[in-house]
C-alpha cells in the first residue's frame, strides 16, 4: 500500500492548553459561562476611558498577577497582555505534564519550542506620557526645548526593553528553558492561527517534538481602542454594553475590545503516546493570505477562499467532512460580509450545512489572542459533539449564506473544524483541527 504524503508525516496533537480570557480560566470553563449567552462586555474599569468614544470592553477580572507568577524580575518588566501570556503558558505545560519533565531534564531542550504572537503597543504608556504632558504647550504642541530640560529625565532606562516585541516570548522560553524553535509573530490579527502553524511546521519538519504556541493581547488600553476606533473595527454604540457585539447581525456595528491570552502545548503524536500525555485534539492543516489593495472586499474574499482551499488541502480534508466552523465574526458590515462571501466561496454548497459559531461576541475582541481562543473551544466542541450559539445574534443579515447556530444543539458529527482569523489589511488565516486521534 503506498501512503500519501499526509499519511507520512509527524503528525501534532494538543496535549496542554492555557487560558486567561473576560469568559474564565478553561475551556470548560468558557464553555460554562458561554452557555449563559450573556456577554462579559461592560463597563472599563483598568483605566479612564472617558476621553474615549468606547468605553466599554471584555476585561479579565480575575487575575492577579502577583499571586500567579513567582518570578518577580520577569513580571516588573512585563507590560499589559505579556503577563495573560505568561501564565497561559504555565497553565498549557503543567495541563500537559512536562513541567515535571522539563525540571528534571528528561526531555532535550533543543527539542522544545516556542511560537508566540502578540499585538504590542510597545512600553508602559505612562512612562512616556508623563515625559510628555511635561513639555507641552499651552496650545497643545510640544516644546522641544521643555522635554530634553524635564521631560527626558522622567522616561525609565527600562522603556527601551519594555518596547522589545518578543519579551513575551523571551519571559517564557527563558523560565522553562526552551531552547528549541523560537518564532515571535506579529502578523496584525491573525497571530493567534500563525502561532499554531508555525509550531505545526516545526514538529512536522522535524526541527522539534514539542513546541508551546498560541497567542497573547490586549485592546484594552488607550492608545489601542483610539487606534481600532480611527480604523472603523470598534462599535460606538451606545447600547447596554452586553448587547454591543453581535456579529453577522443586521443590526451590527463593530467589535467591543478585550484582552487575554490562549496557549498550547503542541507535541508530536508517538511523543505524547509514549509519555501518556492527556491528548486533547489534533493540529492537521493551516494557511494564511494577503489581500490587496485592502479596501477590495470582492479581493479580500478570494483570498479568504484560497486560504481556506489551501488549509483544507493541507489537512488533507474536503469541505464535506467538515463538522463546525469557528468563525471570525468582527461585528463590522463590511468583516462579516467578506468573511461569509469567502467561505461560500471556498466550501461551495456545504458552507450552508455546517454549523457556523464563534466566541467573540461573548467575550470580546481579544485581538490575535481570539483567534488562538476559538481554536480552544473548537477542540471543545469537537470533545463535546455540541456547538454554541452567537451570543447576540437576533436576525442574521440575509444572504450571508451560512448555517448560523442560534441555539445550543449537537454536532452530527465531530471530527474536524475549520477556524478562521481575519486581520487588518486583508489578512486571513485558517486552521483545521481534529478531534483526540482514537
Amino acid at each position: 500500500m503506498i501512503l500519501s504524503a499526509f499519511e507520512l508525516r509527524r503528525r501534532v496533537v494538543v496535549t496542554g492548553e492555557g487560558l486567561v480570557t473576560p469568559f474564565g480560566r478553561s475551556s470548560a470553563e468558557i464553555w460554562n459561562r458561554w452557555s449563559r449567552g450573556r456577554s462579559a462586555a461592560a463597563a472599563i474599569t483598568k483605566f479612564d476611558a472617558r476621553t474615549l468614544p468606547v468605553r466599554i470592553a471584555g476585561e479579565v477580572l480575575d487575575f492577579q498577577p502577583r499571586k500567579e507568577i513567582r518570578n518577580r524580575k520577569l513580571l516588573n518588566m512585563m507590560t499589559g497582555g505579556e503577563d495573560f501570556g505568561f501564565r497561559a503558558a504555565h497553565a498549557a505545560i503543567e495541563g500537559s505534564q512536562l513541567e515535571h519533565m522539563i525540571a528534571s531534564q528528561q526531555l532535550d531542550s533543543y527539542r522544545c519550542g516556542l511560537s508566540i504572537a502578540c499585538h504590542k503597543e510597545g512600553f508602559r504608556h505612562q512612562n512616556l506620557g508623563d515625559a510628555f504632558l511635561r513639555s507641552v504647550r499651552e496650545d497643545g504642541s510640544i516644546d522641544p526645548n521643555r522635554f530634553v530640560a524635564d521631560g527626558w529625565s522622567r522616561i525609565p532606562p527600562r522603556i527601551i526593553i519594555e518596547a522589545l516585541s518578543n519579551m513575551g516570548l523571551y519571559n517564557i522560553s527563558h523560565d522553562f528553558e526552551l531552547r528549541g524553535p523560537n518564532y515571535s509573530l506579529l502578523s496584525i490579527g491573525i497571530g493567534g492561527l500563525q502561532s499554531l502553524g508555525e509550531g505545526l511546521h516545526a514538529i512536522e519538519d522535524n526541527e522539534a517534538d514539542v513546541m508551546v504556541a498560541g497567542a497573547f493581547d490586549t485592546w484594552v488600553n488607550w492608545m489601542c481602542i483610539g487606534h481600532n476606533v480611527f480604523n472603523g473595527i470598534l462599535s460606538q454604540s451606545a447600547e447596554p454594553p452586553e448587547h454591543v457585539y453581535r456579529p453577522f447581525d443586521i443590526g451590527r456595528s463593530g467589535a467591543v475590545p478585550a484582552e487575554g491570552a490562549a496557549m498550547f502545548v503542541l507535541e508530536e503524536l508517538e511523543h505524547a503516546l509514549v509519555r501518556g500525555a492527556p491528548i486533547l485534539g489534533e493540529l492537521l492543516g493551516v494557511s494564511s493570505a494577503l489581500s490587496l489593495p485592502e479596501n477590495d472586499e470582492a479581493a479580500a474574499a478570494e483570498s479568504l477562499a484560497n486560504c481556506i482551499r489551501a488549509s483544507l488541502e493541507s489537512a488533507d480534508c474536503t469541505p464535506a467532512e467538515l463538522d463546525l466552523i469557528q468563525l471570525h465574526g468582527d461585528g463590522t458590515p463590511a468583516g462579516d460580509r467578506i468573511e461569509a462571501c469567502g467561505i461560500n466561496l471556498a466550501l461551495g454548497d456545504a458552507a450552508c450545512r455546517i454549523p457556523a459559531t464563534t466566541l467573540k461576541s461573548g467575550t470580546g475582541m481579544m485581538g490575535v489572542a481570539s483567534g488562538s481562543a476559538e481554536a480552544a473551544l473548537a477542540w471543545e466542541a469537537l470533545r463535546r459533539g455540541e456547538v454554541l450559539p452567537i451570543i447576540n445574534l437576533a436576525e442574521p443579515e440575509n444572504g450571508l449564506g451560512l448555517n448560523f447556530v442560534r441555539e445550543h444543539q449537537r454536532l452530527a458529527r465531530s471530527r474536524r473544524a475549520l477556524v478562521i482569523q481575519r486581520g487588518w489589511p486583508g489578512l486571513s488565516a485558517a486552521i483545521v483541527v481534529g478531534s483526540p486521534p482514537v
